[in-house]
């Protein structure tokens, strides 16, 4: 979360909120905070630059000698490439000292989704190839936050082929820590925006291995990026992926089930070995 005291003008560009970090490999931004009016007169409009919606909230710190119309916190849905105005601030008296701090984060996604169970998700390896699920929901090394508490690891070596389980759009591709846990290294991830708004992120992947762009629509079984190591101590090399909603202002993992071996859906668990089923 950033907070802003005092005077603002202009254009600012805004990291990520509490639940999310909107640091991409490049560093580059895709939420702006933009103030059309004044200092003391701010008219503030929110910039979203991701190829889909997001959750942003703004909120009151302390305002002496300053009013909101309309009153803060405010939160608002924001859609893809899209621009929307959020409030104006105001001095209550123009002959007193005035000023003003304010907080602001946001979410990926379209708050309270449902997700659309439909035909079990596909696996994300080579036909070829079978892996184990090392970790499955509610794992005992990680998996404890709400993010990823529906998450499950698999066991593939470094530089593996990676495809998309879902089909939809690449949302955001990021490097972040995974669980907030603040001594992780951050992970390599792609996050692809499904159709029924929920995400499926993959992450642990390699570096240079991403064959995919941000808004670009990938199918099914499409190559995205391969595999990378895990960089924890006595921990192979695995993909960690989790599907995921915003569940307002706070991003929440979802269950699901992967095609299993008798072409029947089969729910994730640990020590289960992953393989397409026979032609």
């Amino acid at each position: 979360m950033l907070i802003f005291a005092g005077l603002l003008f202009g254009i600012k560009p805004l990291s990520a909120a509490e639940n999310k970090s909107s640091a991409t490999p490049t560093e580059k931004s895709h939420v702006t905070l933009i103030n059309r009016g004044t200092d003391s007169q701010p008219v503030f409009d929110v910039r979203n630059d991701y190829p889909g919606p997001i959750e942003f909230e703004l909120s009151a710190d302390e305002f002496v000698n300053m009013k909101s119309e309309p009153a803060l916190p405010i939160r608002k849905v924001i859609p893809a490439k899209t621009t929307v105005h959020f409030c104006q601030l105001m001095q209550i008296s123009a002959n007193e000292p005035w000023s003003y701090t304010y907080s602001s984060r946001y979410v990926l996604g379209k708050p309270h989704v449902r997700h659309l169970t439909g035909k079990p998700y596909g696996l994300p390896f080579d036909e070829v190839q079978q892996h184990i699920i090392s970790q499955a929901f509610e794992g005992r090394r990680s998996h404890q936050s709400p993010a990823t508490k529906y998450a499950i690891d698999i066991d593939m070596p470094v530089g593996a082929k990676v495809f998309a389980m879902r089909s939809g759009h690449v949302m955001e591709i990021t490097r972040e820590r995974l669980d907030g846990n603040k001594k992780s290294v951050p992970a390599l991830q792609i996050r692809i925006l499904h159709q029924d708004g929920t995400m499926g992120l993959y992450a642990q992947l390699k570096q240079g291995s991403i064959a995919v762009r941000e808004g670009q629509r990938v199918q099914r079984g499409q190559l995205i990026a391969a595999s990378g190591p895990s960089y924890e101590e006595n921990v192979k090399p695995h993909l960690h992926f989790a599907l995921q909603r915003n569940a307002g202002m706070q991003l929440e993992s979802i269950p699901f089930q992967l095609l299993g071996y008798s072409r029947s859906p089969v729910t994730p668990k640990t020590g289960l070995t992953l393989r397409y089923p026979p032609y």
